[in-house]
């Protein structure tokens, strides 16, 4: 019963393989298909048979990986495109059609090798025949039937990296020799690193790099010694070389040579062969990262920053990525060093608003999505000084060059507009040389008038400075005064010749007053400081003065309170110079005199009534110079009040009823007789007094106008005026008037002596 299971079981298992039945003549097999994944386990192929393996389409430059098992009895493996498979589809010669050197005739065994689809135009869809006939077109060449075989078939598609430079199955005969790479050789970065793997298939094979100078010599028939590490020898089987390209054979053009004699020292003996070949190159990823600063710039000065001496003769890079501040993480994906975006510039310009050192960061990324990174260090330094600036935010009024402030005002500055490249780190101050401190603002405040300096310093943190003044003017725009109390206390009048001590009291809101000036102008119609104000000349100085006049009248004395900033206070003390009274004997008779010739001129108006009176001519017109200063010394009254200035030859009438004083009148002897050496009760003395008035009744006397507002000269004086007794008093009709008393005594016609 097990026998029968057991049979039955491998009849079950011979029944699931296909099987390829013999062709019924030789002229035009029918060859079985398959798929790949029917042929991956073990199948068989009848003799006399053969089986059509669909590889796919597969495109020019797509490496193949196969991994053939023939057992049993050797067959033919033929591999060929749509239109090379034909031939043999119609029982014709096909040799020549089969691909090379990828098919074997009379394979037994296990092959492994990879093999590139040829180039061509497009796309191909490509056969795997396992051949177990005598073909009409094999022309009696390879396997010719005989047994079944067993055969495994598996093959994939290689993806290679744009670095594998070669990956191919190669054939070489004996004693010949195979340049794998193109006639210009490869042309490497220093640190390249290359790797060579070697499937042998037939043969043993030698592989070897050989620089331009040593392929000249090679091509002449000299036998080659390779150099350490640069070459395979004796590949039977497989193997691999790894080899990194030294400095001296920078940018040197390198050939990869496949060899089947024995010219290579040390190599294989001579024989046919083929070969599977794959070469890799690895090059240096080390950017190489400079700068047009030699690694140093200042503040918000664009430094270049290239990368383009990178090393790469092969062209593989193609992206960049430049991080200015290895620091700061500014896409918070936990790299603070890949902070930017990608783009295919191999430079950047790039600039720092902070002094500092920096290291810059570079990444670079080849055709295979390879990165890798290098760092650079830049110095930033900031050369540039602030500019300082100041703001008002106070009570002051900022005026050309500064400020103007009011005494106890609040002056508050700041330094907030001023700027730097990169900030303002301290802002220092000082008055009139004083330090102030170290803040934005600065206050202050003065009581008194003055002008003080307020100096900015700002500095950077790098150290950098500027500095700026400011004049700040303290003016005192409240005005002294002059107590209205002590004003109201000054005497009206004062004596002449007599000295006079009088006082005014002053003060101010602002100023101390001992800071207060008090000037006394006794005569305000000259300018006698010249600073083209009459009025407040510094005749007396002090609120307390000692003063006197030398003449009589009324007299203006202007006081003026000034304080420091020249503000001012005023007023107009009028006052009245009065004569000193006599005391002396002389006195007495000169009084006695004057007396007398009142009566006289008592009598002499007396006359006058009976007499038509006889009108003065008209006074002559004033001149144009004259008028001016009767203008101005109206003006002047008006101001000041009736004034008689001290030393001055013109008498202004400072108001329009007052007349000047008549001058002496000269008395002939008869009337002398009668002031000085006479007997004043005698007869004769009476009839010497009524012998003048008789005689002046006799002669016409002049009647006095009174003149208003007018300056009489001295000249005048003695030539224009009627002569009139002293004492005499005009009255408002132009006549002379005695009071009533003695004009009726006059009139009493006694005998008796006056």
């Amino acid at each position: 019963m097990r026998r029968r299971c057991g049979a039955l079981m491998v009849l079950m298992l011979l029944a699931s393989m296909p099987v390829v039945g013999a062709a019924g003549g030789r002229a035009a097999p029918d060859c079985a298909s398959a798929a790949l994944s029917d042929v991956s386990g073990a199948v068989a192929v009848d003799a006399g048979s053969c089986l059509d393996i669909n590889l796919g389409v597969h495109a020019p430059g797509t490496v193949l990986a196969f991994d053939l098992l023939v057992a049993d009895d050797a067959v033919d493996v033929l591999i060929f495109d749509e239109a090379g498979k034909a031939p043999y589809d119609l029982g014709q010669s096909y040799r020549s059609a089969m691909t090379t050197p990828v098919s074997t005739e009379s394979m037994l065994g296990q092959q492994v090798f990879h093999w590139k689809v040829p180039a061509s135009i497009n796309a191909k869809s490509w056969s795997l025949v396992m051949d177990n006939l005598a073909h009409d077109g094999d022309q009696g060449q390879g396997d010719q039937g005989g047994a079944r075989a067993q055969i495994s078939v598996q093959v994939s598609v290689l993806q290679d990296g744009s670095l594998t430079t070669v990956h191919d199955l190669f054939a070489v005969l004996a004693n010949t020799s195979t340049w794998l790479t193109e006639d210009a050789g490869l042309v490497l970065d220093a640190g390249t690193s290359i790797q060579v793997e070697a499937w042998a298939l037939d043969g043993s094979a030698d592989l070897a790099f050989l620089t331009d100078g040593q392929r000249n010599a090679w091509e002449s028939g000299t036998q080659h010694a390779p150099g350490a590490g640069t070459a395979l020898l004796d590949v039977s089987t497989s193997s691999t070389l790894t080899w990194t390209v030294p400095p001296s054979l920078d940018g040197v053009p390198m050939h990869l040579m496949l060899d089947g004699g024995d010219a290579i020292a040390g190599g294989a003996p001579s024989a046919d062969l083929r070969t599977t070949v794959r070469l890799t190159l690895d090059p240096p990823m080390n950017p190489v990262v400079q700068d047009d600063g030699n690694g140093s710039t200042t503040l918000l000065q664009p430094l270049l920053l290239d990368a383009s001496t990178t090393p790469d003769r092969l062209n593989r890079l193609v992206d960049w990525l430049w991080d200015l501040d290895a620091d700061t993480d500014e896409d918070n994906d936990g790299d603070a060093t890949n902070d930017g975006s990608w783009a295919p510039s191999k430079s950047t310009s790039a600039t720092w608003n902070q002094p500092g050192s920096y290291t810059v960061t570079v990444h670079v990324r080849d055709v295979d999505g390879r990165t890798a990174m290098a760092q650079h260090q830049v110095s930033v330094t900031d050369v540039v000084a602030p500019t300082a600036k100041i703001s008002s935010l106070g009570a002051e009024q900022p005026v050309e060059d500064g400020y103007r402030l009011d005494p106890e005002a609040v002056l508050r500055l700041s330094c907030a507009p001023s700027s730097d490249d990169h900030r303002v780190d301290v802002c220092a101050w000082a008055i009139d040389g004083a330090s102030g401190g170290q803040n934005t603002t600065i206050v202050a405040s003065w009581s008194d008038s003055g002008e003080h300096i307020v100096r900015l310093t700002v500095t950077d943190p790098s150290g950098n400075t500027d500095v700026l003044e400011r004049r700040v003017v303290v003016v005192d725009r409240t005005a002294p005064r002059l107590s209205a109390t002590s004003v109201s206390a000054l005497p009206a009048s004062v004596v002449e010749g007599v000295p006079t001590v009088v006082r005014v009291n002053v003060d101010d809101p602002v100023d101390a007053a001992e800071t207060l000036r008090v000037h006394w102008d006794t005569n305000p119609l000259s300018d006698s400081d010249g600073n083209g104000v009459p009025d407040d000349d510094a005749d007396l100085l002090g609120e307390e003065v000692q003063l006197s006049f030398d003449s009589t009248g009324e007299r203006a004395v202007v006081i003026t309170v000034f304080d420091p900033a020249g503000n001012t206070d005023r007023t107009v003390w009028n006052l009245d110079v009065e004569a000193a009274p006599s005391t002396s004997t002389s006195g007495g008779f000169i009084a006695v005199g004057v007396g007398l010739v009142v009566v006289a001129a008592a009598v002499v108006v007396l006359r006058l009534r009976r007499i038509a009176p006889v009108e003065q001519d008209a006074a002559p017109a004033p001149t144009a110079e004259e008028s001016a200063e009767q203008a101005k010394a109206a003006e002047m009254a008006s101001i000041y009040g009736s004034a008689q200035p001290q030393g001055s030859t013109v008498q202004p009438v400072m108001a329009p009823t007052y007349s000047a004083p008549a001058p002496p009148v000269a008395l002939d002897e008869m009337a002398q007789s009668l002031l000085v050496g006479g007997d004043t009760e005698g007869a004769g003395s009476m009839t010497g007094f009524e012998a003048l008035v008789d005689k002046v009744a006799e002669e016409p006397v002049a009647v006095f106008k009174p003149v208003q507002e007018t300056n009489v000269s001295p000249a005048q004086d003695e030539t224009d005026v009627p002569d009139a007794p002293a004492g005499s008093t005009a009255s408002s009709g132009g006549r002379l008037e005695l009071p009533a008393g003695l004009v009726d005594m006059l009139e009493e016609q006694t005998d008796g002596p006056q």
